[in-house]
């Protein structure tokens, strides 16, 4: 995978970037990095409600970030519901399907339900010094028991029960007011967001030189059963 990322240095403002044919060329407006900032690769989530930074963690959950990043920029190919093969930014437009009250917000299933997000697959992986036990946590969800390299949720709240249970593969630096403000909107009883929000992109940006970002290995895939564990509950 051909990474194409910004580097910038302590202050500088990152540039716009255009990445896949889905990408308008002045959608990420430029951005200041907040003074400590780690040197590393992060993902600017824009969203309804507006934007999240994070820094990816490919140190702990390499796999979980490889294809979560592909994806955001479109290098990787995948099969949507209808069976078509399709190569572009997977998460532009995607809705926002999961909303746990002052917890997270869950995303990366086109069908909301859960079940329908592509067949890859991570390794139990993502169970390093970063964990749930603060806000502001990236992870992934499981599928069939094991950990989805496409379904994610981002936490609101510090829950500690989904430590070793879920891959942890960012942490957000900036945002986590729009963290909890997504997670606080109206929900069914089973989560679903009463009004569409939607992720309108989410781009990979890196600061100074980190190592590259590894390369997705696809795993085997096979029919997909919800265990007990696949979702993350309160």
């Amino acid at each position: 995978m051909k990474t194409r990322v910004h580097s910038v240095i302590g202050l500088l403002l990152v540039a716009a970037v255009t990445v896949g044919p889905a990408a308008a060329e002045d959608d990420v407006p430029p951005f200041a990095p907040e003074p400590g900032w780690k040197v590393g690769h992060y993902a600017v989530i824009e969203t309804d409600l507006g934007r999240v930074v994070a820094r990816l963690l490919p140190e702990q959950a390499p796999q979980s970030v490889a294809h979560f990043a592909a994806l955001a920029m479109g290098e990787l190919t995948w099969t949507d519901a209808s069976g078509e093969e399709q190569k572009y930014p997977y998460y532009d437009g995607i809705p926002i399907h999961i909303l746990r009250a002052g917890l997270l917000f869950e995303a990366g299933d086109w069908t909301k339900t859960g079940r329908g997000a592509p067949p890859f697959y991570a390794p139990e992986e993502g169970y390093g010094p970063y964990d749930f036990s603060d806000a502001g946590r990236l992870g992934m969800t499981r599928m069939g028991g094991r950990p989805s390299a496409v379904q994610f949720f981002v936490t609101a709240a510090a829950n500690p029960r989904f430590n070793r249970v879920f891959p942890c593969f960012g942490e957000v630096v900036e945002g986590r007011e729009v963290v909890f403000q997504i997670s606080q909107q109206k929900a069914f009883g089973n989560g679903r967001p009463v009004e569409d929000i939607k992720i309108h992109s989410i781009r990979i940006f890196q600061i100074g030189t980190p190592p590259p970002l590894p390369e997705p290995r696809q795993t085997a895939s096979g029919p997909v059963k919800l265990e007990r564990r696949d979702r993350p509950k309160d």
